[in-house]
């Protein structure tokens, strides 16, 4: 959890950057590429996320079947 709420911060941090770059640079072949990297990067965290908590729930299952066994 403590890992999903820190690259949910980086994310923010970073998108504002990013979008303050574009919006200051204002060229819009800048804008296009910026929106493309924000899109990869939100993708990117959310498929972090999505396979730490399918991870997570592996592990609980694995352990509540090792206990079903004994």
């Amino acid at each position: 959890m403590d890992n999903t709420i820190t690259g949910l911060i980086g994310i923010m941090l970073f998108l504002a950057f990013i979008g303050g770059l574009a919006h200051s640079i204002g060229a819009t072949p800048f804008i296009i590429i910026v929106i493309i990297i924000g899109a990869l990067a939100v993708y990117d965290f959310y498929e972090s996320v999505r396979d730490a908590r399918k991870e997570a729930a592996d592990k609980t299952d694995k352990k509540h079947a090792d206990h079903l066994k004994t």
